[in-house]
């Protein structure tokens, strides 16, 4: 049993400890802050991981001409023997360019990838006039952009036949790409397919479905203020706003509320410069304002068959959803590729994906390309030993 002095004396040698190492506590320098890496060396390093090692590939990033301004296009791939694919990006006037850097390593295994920021955005952005392109800022010429830049890069890469993507609103210039030149191409593939019918007033629905079961009474306050939606006086405030309840309902990036980190990935985009990044910020919404003003001027002179009416295809179709996309819905897509005929079609579901599936599921997304995709073109190239 312990006495009175043993229990004096045990606090008085733990007191004694304590002090003691208060005191080599206070002799002891604070460890230097670590430095934030610059832009610059983690593009660089970013840059090094990604860098085309073999003699067969290519790792081109280029200006080209076309539709009257300059463009820039990013070329890379294992192989130059490869089937060639093109990827047109969605947004509009949303390049992926500078994210591609985070997941499109693997798909150079397999194809030679063509990234192109459309006009006035990404790289474009910087040295864009933007008076002198607002009256060409149409899809129907962001169409004819894509018919030019196919034929370059078939004479470029000396292929017959590619392979083109449509991402999101790039869908529409992708599909009526397909249309247009099927001679030109192995495969149309959609990720994230725009739909047939209002898909603005089936996410509006969905999306107060989906509040109401989850008694979130501030995302129906604010959608509910905004009724009817979408209306003949619909603005670019409206959309975005049903946007951001799109993403916090798992609808844009599955398990993440918003798009923070999407837009936050060409910040270490080794094609960019940090002028290039800031000049693509403001010129994203600049893009889509113009797109969208100049669609409903066109329209309102004299409609027209909307490109996602047109459902005959000479060339194979495959599309790639994610379950929960809220952006492009996924309801709409699959009755709409329900509609479509093709020589050869296929619908494959992402079930955990939303509208970024080559993020949120790549490997699966991968697999599809190989599956799916690689079969429809020339094949895999082999590389001859090294000796």
């Amino acid at each position: 049993m312990k006495t009175a002095c043993t229990i004096r004396f045990s606090i008085g040698i733990t007191a004694t400890l304590c002090l003691l190492a208060l005191s080599l506590l206070a002799q002891t320098p604070a460890p230097a802050s670590t430095p934030v890496p610059s832009r610059d060396y983690i593009t660089a390093r970013l840059a090094e991981l990604r860098k085309i090692h073999t003699p067969e590939g290519i790792d081109a990033l280029e200006e080209v001409s076309i539709g009257g301004t300059r463009q820039w296009v990013s070329i890379r791939g294992l192989n130059r023997a490869n089937p060639v694919l093109l990827f047109i990006h969605g947004g509009p006037g949303t390049p992926m360019m500078p994210m591609t850097w985070a997941y499109q390593a693997p798909w150079e295994d397999f194809f030679t990838v063509v990234q192109w920021d459309q006009r006035g955005v990404g790289k474009n952005a910087v040295t864009a006039d933007r008076e002198a392109l607002k009256p060409t800022m149409a899809t129907e010429r962001i169409i004819a952009d894509a018919e030019e830049l196919t034929s370059w890069l078939r004479k470029r890469l000396g292929k017959e036949k590619i392979v083109v993507m449509g991402y999101s609103y790039g869908t529409q210039v992708a599909m009526a790409l397909a249309q247009r030149r099927p001679e030109w191409l192995h495969a149309y593939v959609g990720v994230g397919q725009g739909g047939s019918g209002n898909g603005e007033e089936y996410i509006y629905k969905r999306l107060l479905e989906l509040a109401t079961n989850a008694k979130n009474e501030d995302a129906l306050r604010e959608l509910k203020a905004i009724a009817p939606y979408p209306g003949p006086n619909r603005t670019m405030a409206d959309t975005l706003l049903v946007r951001k309840w799109a993403r916090h309902f798992n609808g844009g990036w599955y398990g993440k509320p918003n798009f923070d980190l999407l837009f936050a990935l060409p910040d270490w985009a080794p094609e960019y410069t940090q002028a290039d990044v800031d000049a693509q910020t403001k010129a994203t919404q600049w893009f889509s304002r113009t797109v969208m003003g100049n669609a409903r001027a066109q329209s309102e002179a004299a409609p027209r068959e909307k490109t996602s009416e047109r459902k005959a295809f000479k060339v194979p179709v495959i599309v790639i959803m994610g379950r929960n996309d809220l952006h492009t819905p996924y309801e709409p897509a699959k009755a709409f590729f329900a509609t479509i005929e093709a020589p050869h079609k296929r619908f494959i579901t992402l079930e955990r994906s939303a509208h970024v599936p080559m993020l949120e599921e790549p490997g699966l997304f991968l697999l599809t390309l190989i599956q799916e995709v690689l079969p429809l073109t020339e094949g895999l190239a082999v590389f001859a030993p090294v000796r």
